[in-house]
């Protein structure tokens, strides 16, 4: 919303040890704004224009957006010219450069450094289909098995490009980009017969004296308690052979004290699982997928005083921060694991919890980790939440704004649009006067009472005792404390909100409510062949035996393994007949041209070899009613969603209500349908008298 938020966001992406980079958009004023960005920290000033753009991007704004990146550019060099700051920051220029030219003209209206993106791609044989986002056919930015492009080809290009540069500046008698840099001087407007117009572009062509400052003060990064930080840490856990070290000593935090422990958070990433090898220090675990990381609890780190904007953020795994005072916006700010947990200091409201401990936007973005607070947090607490769990003594507007996952338990106050576009995770809410139906979003969330009789509420009743206890044990909070001692009369107060969009896109009576009978067919019939052709797309790619090789005993039918194996043969016949309708003349499926076509459809999932398999699917499922249709979508879906937790990055997700969420809707699912036909007996049933008339035509032309 302003320079000073821009500046916050850039010191909190310099938290990766990186330079930052921002990119604007050729337009009015664009001169004033990059000098905004400069004083804001940004180490590069990327000018957009109006050419080129993504693939994926709507046609009008391929057409309409934006205006010349060469104006563009002129503006912004020479206002930072103006300003003194022209040597703080790089100016680089994407203005569809195609040759020498391009870049020698870029760099005498003031660019330093000239991105190549249509052309580039055109080297590695782009073919400008415009669909980058559904199906590239070169196989650039979806399908890469079809690539065939050879990366020298660039290689060569950017040679040429490079040759033709230095050919150019020597004509210009420049030694260097830089030489050329701002002459402008250098360069004429255009004047002939057949131009269209009057443009006076004169003002582009001005050369401006660079402002020099001795000895600048720029706002720059400061992460002088985080390399302390990170200094005891290797000296205790990785020298040192430690399982736990203590950190901070309770240091006194003021408002300059930005993003505090934020890069210490990325610098533990980076070095479990980039600097070290195999051998880990005693502290430290590593999943199943490989990843390495701290044990709860290792790093201790004690604050005190009023942090800053962004206190916690990127909160990691293995870290506890735990701060005494006020915090400014921010807290835990893009946090994936860890805790995070704000005492009150003392003093203020009498009313327990009635302290406004934090600003607004906490939780912002968050994956993981668990956040508690000992009293009130300001507007949009956890908006755009996809994982963290909190607990919280008050929350302003918007709370839980587009939050797709985790959990919220609020003890206090509220106000209005509490879960404005939730998607996901649960919000809990003491709400002892029953105001809370009126403040809802009730367009987003509905509620309920833990109180009931159902398995949902049960579910949510263990949810809320759960968070109210690890909430007393981490801050001490008199009012979680005394909600417990209370339990068998208060939790009838609490409520629960639940996303509407959760609801009818997992639940099976929302999915036959609002799905007509078409679209459930359409949808549990792609699923299947994906299914069938991305499994036998995987062995076939990798050059692996079908099933690892598995062959049924004698005798065995009806087994899942026989299914699997019937519907790979299918996959791969269904490949080899579609192969032979577009070689005219070839019979025999043993061809080199069939297999080299064979595979080209299966690695691209060609749209021909999944309508063909789609009949199969398709049939299979007529003979269910439409309420079975609507279990298995649902039953699909909930999959889907396991699917997607077990693939996260972040593994430190603590929400008990979606876990028990799924559980609900498995066991709901499983008593209205009994046993659910698997995926692999589905596609068989249908698919196996085709199977064997094209086997009896492969043995009729073989003999």
């Amino acid at each position: 919303y302003s320079i000073e938020d821009l500046a916050q966001l850039i010191h909190d992406c310099k938290a990766a040890r990186v330079r930052v980079i921002v990119k604007l958009v050729s337009s009015e004023g664009i001169g004033t704004i990059a000098v905004g960005v400069a004083k804001a920290g940004a180490d590069v000033i990327n000018v957009a224009g109006n050419t080129g753009g993504t693939g994926a991007a709507a046609v009008t704004s391929l057409k309409y957006a934006g205006r010349s990146a060469e104006i563009g550019v002129a503006e912004v060099h020479q206002a930072l010219c103006a300003n003194g700051l022209r040597d703080k920051v790089l100016l680089r220029c994407s203005g569809a450069h195609q040759t020498g030219s391009d870049v020698i003209k870029s760099a005498l209206l003031g660019a330093d450094s000239f991105e190549f993106g249509t052309t580039a791609l055109m080297m590695l044989k782009c073919v400008m289909a415009k669909n980058c986002n559904i199906k590239c056919p070169a196989g650039l930015t979806t399908n890469p098995e079809v690539f065939d492009g050879d990366p020298r080809a660039m290689a060569q290009y950017l040679l040429n490009i490079a040759h033709e540069t230095r050919e150019l500046l020597a004509e210009l008698g420049l030694r260097s980009l830089r030489e050329a840099r701002g002459r402008s001087d250098l360069l004429q407007l255009l004047d002939h017969p057949s131009s269209v117009g009057k443009l006076d572009l004169r003002a582009m062509l001005t050369v401006v004296d660079e402002v020099h400052v001795e000895n600048p003060v720029y706002l720059e990064k400061d992460y002088t308690l985080d390399d302390g930080w990170l200094t005891e840490l290797r000296a205790a856990l990785l020298d040192g052979g430690a399982t736990q070290v203590h950190l901070g000593g309770g240091v006194i935090l003021g408002n300059r004290n930005k993003t505090v422990g934020g890069q210490l958070a990325i610098d533990i990433e980076r070095i479990l699982n980039h600097e070290l090898g195999d051998e880990l220090p005693a502290a430290a675990l590593r999943d199943d997928r490989g990843r390495a990381f701290f044990a709860p609890g290792t790093v201790q780190i004690e604050t005190t005083g009023s942090a800053g904007l962004s206190f916690a953020a990127f909160c990691n795994d293995g870290i506890r921060m735990t701060h005494t005072g006020t915090c400014n916006d921010g807290v835990g700010k893009g946090a994936a694991g860890g805790e995070i947990i704000v005492r009150s200091p003392g003093g203020g409201s009498p009313e327990r919890g009635g302290n406004v401990l934090i600003g607004n936007f906490a939780l912002f973005g968050a994956t993981g980790g668990r956040t508690f607070v000992e009293g009130a947090a300001g507007d949009r607490f956890a908006v755009r939440n996809s994982g963290a769990t909190a607990v919280v003594e008050g929350v302003g507007d918007f709370a839980c704004e587009y939050m797709t996952n985790g959990a919220v338990l609020n003890l206090g106050g509220f106000g209005k649009g509490v879960g404005n576009g939730m998607s996901g995770g649960f919000f809990y809410q003491y709400d002892p006067k029953g105001l809370l139906a009126g403040k809802a979003s009730a367009d987003s969330i509905m509620l309920g009472s833990i109180a009931g009789d159902d398995e949902q509420a049960a579910i949510h009743r263990d949810a809320v005792h759960l968070l109210l206890t690890w909430h007393a044990e981490a801050t001490g909070s008199a009012k979680a404390t005394w909600l417990l001692e209370n339990w068998d009369t208060e939790y009838v107060n609490f409520v629960y909100g639940m996303p509407r969009a959760l609801l009818q896109y997992q639940d099976a009576d929302a999915i036959l409510a609002a799905k007509p009978r078409k679209e459930l067919v359409d949808e549990l019939g792609s699923a299947l062949v994906a299914h069938q052709v991305r499994k036998f797309k995987e062995d076939y790619r990798d050059g692996r035996s079908v099933l690892g090789g598995a062959i049924p005993a004698y005798g065995e039918t009806d087994t899942e393994t026989m299914f699997a194996l019937l519907n790979n043969y299918t996959v791969l016949s269904a490949a080899q007949e579609l192969a032979l309708t577009k070689l005219p003349g070839v019979t025999d499926v043993s061809d080199p041209a069939v297999n080299k076509a064979v595979r080209n459809l299966l690695l691209t999932e060609d749209f021909f070899l999944t309508q063909k398999l789609l009949r199969y699917a398709r049939e299979a499922l007529s003979g269910y009613s439409d309420e079975a249709l609507a279990v298995m979508v649902a039953s699909k879906r909930v999959g889907d969603y396991k699917e997607s937790l077990r693939r996260r990055d972040v593994k430190s997700m603590d929400s008990p209500g979606t876990y028990g969420w799924i559980l609900h809707q498995d066991n709901k699912n499983q008593e209205k349908i009994g046993r659910l036909p698997g995926f692999e007996e589905l596609f068989a049933q249908h698919a196996l008298p085709d199977i064997a008339a094209s086997a009896a035509r492969t043995i009729e032309t073989a003999s």
